[in-house]
Formats: structure tokens, C-alpha cells, sequence
């Protein structure tokens, strides 16, 4: 009697470990997907961008966006054939990113950009009036 007592508890407390490490590792499972997909999209802006605009002066035509994330915010460098400006209240959601840069000290240019896949696009929004924006992530040399 006591050996069957012995076996049914030892049994019973196996299948209570397994059943605690199973729902463990469940949990763990699911919290890690939630991250990779929740890094993946938010980070969808990052990179080296070539862009191109219509509407606007020989010296802004074409240039490159650089758009890191530095802890919990973003940061955005345009590299044009005059210089670098840097990117000013910069917001970046799922799908794209929103700044201002400041030309030639005094005029501010919004730029609203949607990001879709390795392509950019959007507008920019400025006193004189607006521009499409079009551009591809500049891919690593291998």
C-alpha cells in the first residue's frame, strides 16, 4: 500500500512540474515573438536613404537620408550636395517618419515619409510650397 502511495504521488508531483515548465515556456515563446515583431516594425525607417525631389532648387534635388535610433528616440542627418542639416523634431511610427530641417538657418521644410519595404516616399511642406519625395534604402556592400 505504502509503494502504491509512494508511485501515485510521485506521479501526480512529475505531472505538476511538466505541466508548470510546459505553460513556463509557453509564455517565454510568445513574449519573444511579441519583441522580434514588435523591433521589426517600428525599426522598418532605419537605414541609408537616396532620395530625390521634385518642385525644388538644383542643390536640394537629390541627396541621403541617414535615420538611426539612439535608445527610445530617432535621429535624422540629410546629406545634400552643400552639407548636412539635422533632423528636428523627429517622429517615426509603424510605417513611417516625420521631421523638420531647418535651410539656410531660417526656412523650415516638414518632411512626412512612408516607408514600404526598401522604398521611401512622401512630401515636403515648406513656405514656398511642396515637393514628392522619392527613394531607395541604400543597400550594404557585400
Amino acid at each position: 500500500m505504502k509503494f502504491t502511495h509512494f508511485i501515485l504521488q510521485s506521479a501526480l508531483l512529475i505531472l505538476v512540474f511538466c505541466s508548470f515548465s510546459a505553460v513556463k515556456l509557453d509564455v517565454t515563446e510568445i513574449t519573444s515573438q511579441q519583441l522580434i515583431g514588435q523591433t521589426v516594425v517600428n525599426d522598418a525607417v532605419l537605414g541609408v536613404w537616396n532620395y530625390r525631389m521634385s518642385n525644388v532648387d538644383a542643390p536640394y534635388e537629390k541627396g541621403v537620408f541617414f535615420i538611426t535610433k539612439n535608445k527610445d528616440s530617432y535621429e535624422v542627418a540629410v546629406k545634400l550636395s552643400t552639407g548636412m542639416l539635422t533632423g528636428q523634431d523627429v517622429v517615426a511610427s509603424d510605417k513611417g517618419i516625420n521631421f523638420n530641417v531647418n535651410f539656410e538657418g531660417l526656412k523650415r521644410v516638414s518632411f512626412v515619409l512612408m516607408v514600404e519595404e526598401d522604398k521611401i516616399m512622401g512630401e515636403t511642406y515648406s513656405a514656398i510650397g511642396t515637393s514628392e519625395i522619392l527613394g531607395v534604402r541604400q543597400k550594404p556592400v557585400e
